[in-house]
């Protein structure tokens, strides 16, 4: 029955591959529109009866169409039409979300905005397209960084500049690999500015952030507007809607009559910043709960009452302390004070320098110098986060949807956006999957390698000629990799290489080669017989082995009295075992010059072969002496 049930299921996930959809017109552009207003989600399959897949797609959020299909699960739902949209999130790259709430976008474009383009290399021009159908009253400023794209890459990969979050170990993929260290399979974490869930990104991870391209979408674009006040589009309920859902929504600031709204609508007229771009700065510093940094109490009664709401100083290995430590010289003693105090460093650290978009406060790629050489680059960054104007400019599009409704498409908003030299055709994240694909240890006849470690990859061995196998047997570092090659392995020939192969989650492969070299025997070789009254480690006799109690000290024994000595050893199943306890009924057969005599294994103690002496063994014994119940033989 099982069986029928397998080929049925192959023959309907075959049925479905092969459903053609309806069109195969050439890629098109679209955005959620969902009418709960909370995203959508985004399946396996065209239906709802298929899986989900990871978090699916948020409100806004602009999608790209491959192709449209029917329902094809036999529901009946409201949804009339599905779309195969590209999706980062799936192993495959796509998925299939609701065409019903999806809003096509129709490319409107005219000679003005054309020639606008011709500030930007070729590959912004369809994304900007989109934009500019979508916010047809924006402007889109190319910003030259005149920097090569690659080098601003390699300064920015410096260990510890560039972080990213990981609070479960689920995206090792993106991390940096020389902050591995495989001796504890662990990531270095807790950089200075960081904390323990935050880790170094791979230089992959960087460029995909750094690139521009990646974020020229409905939402995503406002990593790139100018963050300067402006009267006619920023206002105070724009500011709550941003709030809304954390410790500042609608609430008092220190217990007055001013709302967070209020200040922070205040502190962007004072210092001429977008208070959107201010409130979600702080929710991205301070959480939607209240973090140590603005509760306004420390163990240390010398920090009570003071506030750090942009996590200014917080930095070393006690980021808290730090951050509270800052405020207290700069007597940010209550909420509105550090509010007020905070923003008016941002004007004039980063704003007024002309790092005046959440991508640029991230990324410190601005010169106002003729000559580029003259600017010091890099170091200058609000927040080491590479996702921080990422998930802001998200925040910042919620807080004008909520104010303005579709109104926010008509709104005369200013983009700048950077361009580089030598940008690649394209960039992409890596998996985020574990990347590690070391061996902890690699044995031959139940020897390690001479000179193993882990980060060696060529081994060379030499056995005599008159061997006919090897035994290869490995273990791995990280618990997600796969090991192929190891076993017995036949010898054809001096000179063979033999691979083990360690594949990482993420399928990344790492090949360990062992050269096997042979060498002659000596006519006077050791006799099996010769063999056995040699070994020096336990008791071989009448049969049976006694004194050794793993397989790694028999197989010591017995290759330590005669190298030419090929050795088996079996577990009760009669299943050859390379490593781990033996328990009494194990057999090792021991094979010299093509004789072979077998051994059992007596444990005492052990006395139904499970490796382990504890009191059921006891029981049995008695059992067996009372004449109860026979222990088996």
């Amino acid at each position: 029955m099982k069986k029928v049930v397998n080929i049925l299921l192959v023959f309907i996930f075959l049925f479905v591959s092969l459903i053609p959809p309806i069109k195969a017109d050439e890629v098109r552009y679209g955005y959620v529109s969902s009418t709960q207003g909370n995203g959508i989600l985004v399946r396996s399959g065209p239906g709802t009866s298929h899986s989900t897949i990871g978090n699916g797609l948020a409100e806004g959020e602009q999608v790209k169409i491959l192709s449209e299909h029917k329902p094809n699960d036999g529901t009946t739902s409201s949804c009339s039409i599905w779309y195969l949209v590209a999706y980062e999130e799936a192993s495959d790259g796509v998925g299939y979300a609701c065409g019903d709430l999806i809003t096509i976008i129709e490319i409107q474009t005219d000679e003005e905005f054309e020639e606008s383009l011709k500030a930007f290399p070729e590959s912004y021009h369809d994304a900007l397209r989109l934009l500019h159908t979508i916010y047809p009253h924006a402007i889109f400023e190319a910003y030259d960084t005149r920097l090569d794209f690659n080098t601003v890459v390699k300064n920015e990969s410096s260990e510890g500049d560039s972080l990213i979050w990981d609070s479960n170990n689920s995206r090792d993929g993106l991390k940096l690999m020389d902050s591995y260290n495989y001796q504890t399979n662990k990531f270095a974490n807790n950089y200075p500015g960081g904390g323990e869930n935050w880790y170094a990104a791979n230089s992959e991870t960087i460029a995909y952030y750094l690139d521009p391209r990646n974020f020229l979408t409905q939402t995503r674009v406002f990593m790139f507007e100018s963050l300067s006040y402006n009267p006619t589009i920023h206002t105070e309920a724009g500011v709550d809607a941003i709030l809304a859902g954390s410790f500042m929504a609608k609430e008092k600031v220190d217990g007055g009559d001013k709302t967070f709204a209020e200040v922070i609508m205040e502190a962007g007229k004072t210092y001429n910043i977008s208070p959107y771009y201010l409130a979600s700065r702080i929710l991205q510093e301070t959480g939607y709960t209240r973090s140590s940094l603005v509760k306004g109490d420390y163990d240390d009664d010398k920090y009570d009452g003071y506030y750090n709401f942009f996590n200014y100083g917080a930095s070393g290995k006690d980021v808290v302390a730090s951050g509270l430590a800052y405020a207290y010289k700069k007597g940010w003693n209550s909420e509105e004070k550090a509010i007020l105090g905070g923003t008016s460093l941002i004007g004039t650290d980063y704003i007024g320098v002309g790092q005046d978009t959440g991508y640029f406060q991230k990324w410190d790629v601005v010169c106002n110098e003729d000559d580029i050489d003259e600017c010091s680059l890099y170091n200058h960054q609000y927040m080491q986060n590479i996702e921080a104007p990422y998930s802001e400019a998200y925040s910042t599009y919620s807080g004008y949807i909520k104010t303005f409704s579709d109104n926010l498409y008509n709104l005369p908003l200013l983009f700048k956006i950077p361009i580089y030299n030598n940008m690649p055709d394209e960039t992409t994240l890596p998996s985020e999957k574990n990347p590690i694909n070391y061996l902890k240890t690699l044995t031959v006849d139940g020897k390690s390698v001479t000179n193993f470690n882990s980060l060696k990859t060529t081994y060379s061995i030499s056995i005599p000629e008159t061997k006919k196998s090897v035994k290869i047997a490995a273990t791995k570092i990280e618990s997600k990799s796969t090991i192929k090659g190891t076993g017995t392995i036949e010898i054809t020939n001096d000179g063979q290489i033999i691979p083990v192969t360690v594949i990482a989650e993420n399928g990344d492969e790492l090949v360990y080669n062992i050269t096997v070299k042979l060498t002659k025997v000596d006519e006077n070789a050791m006799t099996l017989d010769e063999t056995i009254e040699n070994i020096q480690s336990g008791t071989f006799k009448d049969g049976y082995i006694t004194g050794l109690t793993n397989v790694q000290t028999i197989l010591e024994a017995i290759t330590q009295a005669n190298e030419l000595a090929e050795v088996n050893v079996y577990d009760l199943d009669e299943k050859e075992v390379t490593s781990g306890s033996v328990g009494t009924g194990y057999k090792v057969t021991i094979t010299v010059l093509e004789e072979s005599q077998t051994f059992e294994v007596v444990i005492y103690g052990d006395t139904n072969g499970d490796s382990e002496i504890t009191v059921l063994d006891l029981l049995r014994v008695q059992k067996d002496i009372l004449d109860i119940s026979k222990i088996k033989q």
